[in-house]
């Protein structure tokens, strides 16, 4: 079994669609149904229009289907017994529980799909109704989600792990040893603002705000639009960047970028629109973004990821608003800022927050933005 992509030559319904994953066989011959379910996720699922989610379940359904090939097992004859030795088989691979969930609930959406249009006529799964007795949290009298729904019997338990953060003093040391200054400030811009590394890698200048005229004390606004910059569900949201980084940032642009775009243009013809750009003037990657904080982490033997800069910003900015507003106000701010889908999700960092001494919050911008000042 084999998983590829398709290219710009490949043209669905009179428009190029580029990037829907797609299966071959051990004869490189196409996997009817499971494609089929692909371009509906790609082209026709509303909720589904990130080109990285496509790859998600093309990945899924690449891992089954494989099961199935190496078993010599119909998809459409399969049935649960078989389905559990498939995640048993990705248990013994050492695939955490969620992962396994992941795939789970993918495969059992293509067998949904699938019985909805004909392609077979039974499930190979049973679910039972769940009744989960939620505790009452911080915005529970706005919480208008039900507490039963039906489970896949397949699926394992899990509990969700607490967001992995730094403590600022740490973040900070981290961060101060990083070069070059581009990534640098890559860095403090995830810190600061809570932004995902796609986001921050594939910034567009064109929202980056001028902090001209702008008074010093103050943060300023920078909207995140989809449809220059990816974000999640592609949703925009605005985040705030405090005068500091926003001068750093535009200085960044003013000085360094044009450089940058120049050898860029010379290579492929046409400007690019991304803020950050290598020496050479090369589109950065999130691979390139990992790499460097790989090697940071061994040069300063402190463990870090890019995401475990956005979980410090969570972590940190809800207790500084908690501080200032209350709680359920700080929440919906940090959920907004971080572009969360659900204040579940958000409320995650309120049990990462006891871990900080709350002194240690108050400044925590401004002691980030000293450090910015003293590296730039």
């Amino acid at each position: 079994m084999r998983l590829f992509l398709t290219k710009s030559e490949f043209i669905w319904q009179g428009i190029v669609r580029e990037n829907i994953p797609f299966l071959c066989d051990s004869e490189m011959e196409l996997v009817a149904a499971p494609n089929e379910y692909l371009r509906f996720i790609a082209v026709v699922r509303g909720r589904t229009r990130s080109e990285k989610t496509w790859l998600t379940y093309g990945h899924h359904l690449y891992e089954f289907f494989a099961f199935l090939e190496s078993n010599n097992l119909a998809w459409n004859a399969v049935n649960q017994t078989q389905i559990a030795a498939w995640r048993d088989s990705m248990l013994e691979r050492k695939c955490s529980r969620s992962t396994v969930n992941q795939r789970l609930r993918c495969v059992h959406g293509f067998y949904d799909w699938s019985l909805r249009n004909g392609k077979t006529h039974s499930l190979p799964f049973s679910t039972q109704d769940i009744w989960v007795a939620k505790p009452r949290g911080f915005l529970a009298h706005v919480d208008a989600s039900g507490a039963r729904f039906d489970a896949n019997e397949l699926t394992l338990q899990t509990h969700k792990p607490m967001p992995k953060f730094l403590h600022m003093d740490k973040a900070i040391r981290f961060i101060e040893t990083m070069t070059p200054h581009s990534l640098k400030l890559m860095s403090y811009l995830a810190l600061l603002t809570g932004m995902r590394r796609e986001e921050v890698v594939r910034l567009d200048y064109r929202m980056l705000p001028n902090p001209a005229g702008h008074d010093p004390g103050k943060q300023l606004p920078m909207v995140l639009d989809p449809t220059l910059t990816p974000t999640k569900g592609s949703k925009e949201r605005f985040v705030m960047l405090p005068y500091d980084l926003a001068v750093a940032l535009w200085s960044y642009f003013c000085r360094d970028w044009p450089k940058r775009n120049a050898i860029f243009k010379r290579a492929y013809g046409r400007e690019s629109t991304r803020l950050f750009l290598s020496h050479y003037g090369e589109e950065l990657s999130v691979r390139y973004l990992n790499n460097a904080f790989a090697k940071c982490t061994r040069k300063t033997g402190i463990e870090a990821h890019p995401h475990m800069l956005r979980h410090t910003f969570g972590t940190y900015e809800l207790l500084r608003m908690a501080k200032k507003e209350g709680q359920s106000k700080a929440l919906l701010w940090v959920r907004d800022r971080m572009g969360h889908s659900s204040i579940t999700t958000t409320e995650k960092y309120v049990h990462a927050a006891d871990l900080i001494q709350n002194d240690d919050v108050d400044g925590y911008q401004a002691e980030v933005c000293e450090a910015l000042r003293r590296g730039h």
